[in-house]
């Protein structure tokens, strides 16, 4: 049995060169045009490109409130698949949870006293759920 090896063909160069080295924008400007940039070229430039870059900004009450859904989703999320307890968390998250916790962030105070078993911060509302979940846990431990 014979069979035909057909070789892979050559790669084609490119014809744009890559930069032998890394330099900034600025400078890539200032030798195209073979003249230097005045300060207020030079401030502009950089203003653009920290604003290509995105500079880390404070984060809003939005940022925040979406930050605590997403601790408190993950939370419950693992409570159900792993049991209601803080261990039940990835150690990522439980520093989140944790952190935020220290903040004193009421939503998370909750999760936490749920997933540790304290009442201190539950509203009354929740006891009997509190009570189910322990319920639900020490049967399934047996």
């Amino acid at each position: 049995m014979t069979s035909t090896i057909v070789p892979f063909p050559k790669p084609i160069p490119s014809p744009v060169r890559k930069p032998v080295s890394r330099q900034s924008r600025r400078d890539q400007i200032m030798r195209q045009r073979g003249q230097p940039l005045t300060p207020q070229q030079m401030a502009a430039a950089d203003d653009k490109a920290n604003a290509m870059v995105g500079l880390p900004r404070p984060w809003t009450a939005d940022d925040q409130a979406a930050h605590v859904a997403m601790v408190v989703r993950i939370a419950i999320r693992s409570a159900k698949r792993r049991g209601v307890r803080l261990e039940s968390l990835l150690s990522i998250p439980r520093r989140w949870l944790l952190d935020l916790c220290d903040e004193g962030d009421p939503t998370a105070l909750v999760v936490r006293d749920w997933l540790t078993g304290a009442r201190s911060h539950l509203p009354s509302e929740l006891e009997g759920a509190v009570a189910a979940a322990r319920v639900e846990t020490q049967e399934d431990a047996r």
